[in-house]
């Protein structure tokens, strides 16, 4: 899982650089950004759950879910994968943008709809950071949580990758990039899960 994601951050990184990469994506973000219904009507109604805040808020609450829910030393493997993949997510996102310096979708292609976004996007896209911390942090937790609580995070996850192209702050490969970062920063999570467990189970 490490290899392929690491293979697809690489890719969608020298794709996002090369010239034309705004321009071959540019009908996808222009549909997407006003979508048929009734795609269009679950972006609308999901769009101001997805701020920042509110966001945080639906985060913390899934996990709080998911460590209510686990058993004893579970629970402490649970919190150390959160912080390990939010911090190996953002840590790899940042770097990256810094690096391709990519300009977003509202600063190239005329006349998109922000969706109410508070402030118009700013910074770099390549790649997206808020993709990469949700499906790094859903991943990461997959081995704790029941089927439900995998399918709210898969969910949550989803909406927040369809997101940000919707309104305007991130390119395809944005979120592909980020959602390999997020998958890259899980498969690390579970390698320290696997190696270094919180408390060994004694063999009887």
């Amino acid at each position: 899982l490490a290899a392929a994601s690491a293979l697809v951050v690489a890719a969608t990184y020298w794709m996002a650089l090369q010239p034309g990469a705004a321009d071959a994506q540019t009908a996808v973000v222009r549909w997407i950004n006003d979508p048929p219904e009734p795609f269009g009507t679950v972006l609308a109604v999901t769009n101001s759950l997805l701020r920042p805040v509110p966001l945080a808020v639906v985060a913390l609450a899934l996990v709080g879910w998911i460590v209510f829910t686990a058993r004893g030393r579970d629970r402490w493997e649970v919190l150390r994968a959160m912080l390990l993949a939010y911090a190996l997510s953002e840590a790899i996102t940042q770097i990256l943008k810094r690096e391709a310096e990519q300009p977003r979708p509202t600063a190239s292609i005329a006349g998109l709809d922000v969706h109410g976004y508070p402030t118009e996007p700013h910074g770099h896209a390549y790649p997206s950071a808020h993709t990469s911390v949700a499906v790094g942090l859903v991943t990461a937790l997959w081995p704790w949580p029941t089927w439900p609580q995998r399918a709210v995070g898969v969910a949550i996850a989803t909406l927040v990758a369809l997101n940000r192209p919707y309104i305007g702050a991130h390119w395809p490969l944005d979120v592909l990039g980020g959602a390999a970062i997020g998958l890259l920063s899980c498969s690390l999570c579970w390698l320290v899960a696997a190696r270094w467990p919180i408390r060994r189970s004694t063999v009887t």
